[in-house]
């Protein structure tokens, strides 16, 4: 049978039991990640959908943006949807471009992209910028570093993260702190910081079922845990302290997954009242902000 996406190639990387596999010219996507071939997120489907795969990058912002416009340095600019997928701009541009590999080894690869708003890409996002993401497998687990570098003439904002789909797998557990959440309007929009909600409360760990959230969490402290009891497994996300903020999405359950998404910053920060208070980074040119995600993964013995 002929592939029917040729280019969509991916690399696999190999550390004893753990496997990641990646394929940069589908948004530098994470396509697999697995330990004694148990898959932890959501197994890519082969298609050319990047949402179809296991992780992605989120640079230079997270999640959507308002009115499809934000103001910066007393300059309004519109963005494109980037997606036909939803109305308002998502998850910045890195997720729709292929990347270049910089370095591969047997469990370590290096991609990079550089965004140039040139032409139609303007309204992708009109500032310059490099990007590079370290992916590496080691006994513990899976780390990843990801780096931000303004390359524009002109400050510019910016804000990180990761968007990783976990499969459900039974009655999986997560567990995990935060101090306020973001209540969200019609649009999909934070609209109102308040105190977390006993049905949204995991932060003594509980089986995840169908609380049916897609919100940002503020202020996450400590790390993330989410453990697989039948399948003997947990992962446990240490992020680094910029990504202090946690989108938590819980599609029903027979979709198969759910995503934890640690990000730099509040959805829609862009449009908010003062960026960088809900967590965007102001960068100079020149100036680089940078990011990491540890996910340590062990087995734990079945129903432990």
């Amino acid at each position: 049978m002929t592939d029917p996406h040729p280019n969509l190639t991916e690399i696999e990387l190999r550390h004893g039991p753990l496997r990641l596999s990646a394929c940069p010219a589908l948004g530098g996507a994470i396509t697999r990640l697995s330990i004694d071939g148990i898959d932890l997120l959501r197994p890519w489907d082969g298609s050319d959908n990047v949402r179809r795969t296991g992780c992605f990058v989120l640079a230079p912002f997270s999640n959507r943006v308002g009115d499809g416009a934000f103001v910066h340095d007393g300059q309004r600019y519109l963005l494109n949807r980037l997606s036909t997928d939803f109305p308002l701009p998502i998850h910045g541009v890195a997720w729709k471009r292929a990347w270049a590999v910089t370095q591969q080894d047997s469990d370590c690869l290096v991609l990079s992209l550089t965004h140039r708003p040139e032409d139609e890409a303007v309204t992708d996002w009109p500032f310059a910028f490099e990007l590079e993401h370290r992916l590496q497998l080691s006994e513990e687990g899976a780390s990843l570093v990801l780096s931000l570098r303004n390359i524009d003439t002109r400050s510019a904002p910016a804000g990180l993260g990761w968007h990783p789909y976990f499969l459900r797998h039974d009655d999986c557990k997560l567990a995990f702190t935060a101090r306020s959440v973001w209540q969200n309007d019609t649009q999909n929009l934070p609209s109102k910081r308040t105190r977390i909600p006993a049905e949204w409360d995991f932060s003594n760990g509980r089986t995840l079922q169908e609380p049916g959230l897609d919100n940002c969490f503020v202020s996450r402290t400590g790390p993330v845990c989410i453990r697989w009891p039948e399948k003997g497994v947990a992962l446990i996300m240490n992020a680094s302290e910029a990504l202090d903020h946690l989108v938590v999405f819980t599609p029903p359950v027979d979709m198969g997954f759910f995503a934890v998404e640690p990000v730099t910053h509040a959805n829609n920060a862009l449009g908010m009242d003062d960026p960088v208070a809900n967590g965007m980074r102001i960068l100079a040119p020149g100036e680089t902000m940078r990011v990491s995600l540890q996910m340590e993964i062990k087995r734990t013995g079945a129903d432990s």
